[in-house]
């Protein structure tokens, strides 16, 4: 009889070729409900934009990189692998339709060979966080700027300035998480839940594990603050540059937006789509959220739709970037480290 470790290690050994296969099928749904025709109709009135709009997302992959890299903090991985692997989760995550959060998985099980399981982990959460944070942080600039920049009404003050305290609150939680770990906290609240009770005896036999992965957390700030400091600074910029695709989109229509126009669309967008993140693929919340925003902005409301348009082409793009990566990817799984995991709960740091 196969032991079962052999067993899921065999299952993992495809693990590549479920997210390829999967990748695909996805893919070429997204093809087929967007429409090759609308598809065609959006690039022709785009232009040559579209490029630019394309390309604006390399500088931002790279920052993520970058500051992701910051936290891995291992000289034997080469960068462009990380660079890879960044381009390869975002991918993974586009297609997930909830949390956005599919890819994440995929990055542990490609880095656990290079440097353990635990590492793997820890990064992995540790760099979620941080892109979690940043978020946090770009849209408190964003209201600041508001603040300093557009008259707005009593009642809008009151909004932001909540907004505010409960977006510095929840930046405060984050340190508090970096510094104590969190891994081992969420792992042991979820087996609590009705839902998850039947796996609490197996969280509970990792707990010496789950605690060697949130000390791994909790040493970015304590020990290397100015990794710590270097990599908040890529992942913010990754967010400002970002806010380049929609000043191209509204300049391809001929529009001539500020640079602080597309930013605090770029915020005000992101913020309603993370506050509706239950609907899967973000399907009309991303264009709801444009459509409101671009209203605010004294923008025709509508361009909303277009815009959350050729959004979703530019995900399309990278999408098929990033499963190229993951078909042409010589990455595999040990199968004795792996089986070594499972046996002891260790992992090779």
């Amino acid at each position: 009889m196969n032991h079962p470790g052999q067993i899921i290690f065999n299952m993992n050994n495809k693990i590549k070729y479920i997210f390829l296969l999967a990748g695909l099928i996805f893919f070429v749904y997204l093809v087929a409900d967007f429409g090759v025709d609308n598809i065609i109709r959006n690039l022709e009135k785009t232009s040559w934009y579209f490029l630019l709009i394309i390309s604006t997302w390399i500088p931002v992959y790279l920052f993520n990189a970058v500051a992701w890299n910051f936290i891995i903090n291992r000289k034997e991985l080469p960068f462009h692998k990380v660079l890879s692997v960044t381009i390869r989760g975002y991918a993974l995550n586009y297609m997930t339709p909830f949390f956005h959060l599919g890819g994440e998985p995929y990055k542990v099980l490609v880095l656990k060979n290079s440097i353990g399981l635990n590492r793997s982990l820890s990064v992995t959460v540790s760099y979620l966080m941080l892109h979690f944070l940043s978020s946090f942080l770009f849209w408190i600039a964003a209201i600041i700027a508001i603040y300093f920049f557009l008259p707005v009404s009593t009642v809008a003050y009151v909004i932001l300035t909540v907004c505010l305290v409960v977006f510095t609150g929840i930046v405060f939680l984050f340190m508090k998480g970096y510094k104590r770990g969190v891994t081992k906290s969420f792992a042991l609240f979820f087996v609590k839940l009705p839902i998850l009770k039947k796996f609490s005896e197996r969280v509970n036999n990792k707990e010496d594990f789950l605690t060697g992965v949130d000390e791994n957390i909790s040493e970015l700030v304590g020990t290397r603050k100015k990794s710590f400091i270097a990599a908040n600074i890529f992942e913010l910029a990754s967010r400002f540059v970002g806010t380049l695709e929609f000043y191209f989109i509204l300049k391809a229509i001929g529009y001539s937006p500020t640079l602080l126009d597309t930013f605090l669309i770029n915020a005000g967008a992101a913020i309603i789509s993370n506050l509706l993140f239950i609907v899967p693929f973000e399907l009309g919340v991303k264009e709801g959220g444009l459509y409101l925003t671009l209203g605010l902005l004294n923008y025709v409301p509508a361009i909303g739709i277009y815009i959350g348009l050729v959004n979703r082409m530019r995900e399309l793009f990278w999408i098929l970037i990033g499963l190229i990566l993951i078909a042409v990817s010589k990455d595999k799984i040990n199968k004795e480290e792996y089986q070594g995991v499972l046996d002891d709960g260790n992992s090779t740091i």
